[in-house]
């Protein structure tokens, strides 16, 4: 079932607009990674840690690197996007860098380049998490088909680890 989010949720950067994940992070709380993906951890969390070949749930919003609001597990009743870490078929590749080490009941904003992305499209059964409906699928296409190349574009990821095991 698709449910229709405020517009206080959909505006801004972060999942809610009156939460920690809206604060605004220095400049310092941002790593990179070798492979380009940048990330920041909003609230550290205090479970399992996540590691290659853990199963993962996470519940997410996807965002263009403008802040538009794309999609979320909350549009989806917070159905949780589930993956083992290291799975090539499971997520998006700088999902799957981005979210090592993080710890059950942490968040943490991953910017993704395209190249690391929806590589291999948004259909069905790929690497995700995977915007539901034709107009989130859409905006994906356009980044990953259009503006691919153009400097400082990423796909905006927050995502928070529910379990691991």
């Amino acid at each position: 079932m698709k449910k229709s989010l405020g517009e206080e949720y959909r505006q801004g950067t972060a999942a809610l607009g009156d939460s920690v994940e809206a604060e605004v992070l220095p400049r310092e709380a941002y790593n990179k990674l070798d492979s380009g993906v940048i990330y920041a951890d909003i609230s550290k969390g205090d479970g399992e840690v996540v590691k290659e070949g853990k199963k993962v749930n996470t519940q997410w919003v996807l965002r263009r690197s403008n802040g538009y609001f794309v999609d979320s597990s909350a549009v989806s009743d917070s159905v949780p996007f589930i993956f083992t870490v290291g799975d090539p078929n499971g997520a998006i590749e700088g999902l799957d860098e981005g979210i090592r080490g993080m710890k059950s009941g942490g968040t943490r904003r991953i910017l993704i380049p395209p190249r690391l992305a929806y590589v291999k499209g948004v259909d069905d059964g790929l690497p995700g998490p995977i915007p539901a409906g034709f107009g989130p699928r859409q905006q994906m296409r356009r980044v990953m088909q259009v503006r691919k190349d153009v400097p400082g574009e990423y796909i905006f990821l927050e995502v928070k680890v529910t379990k691991v095991r």
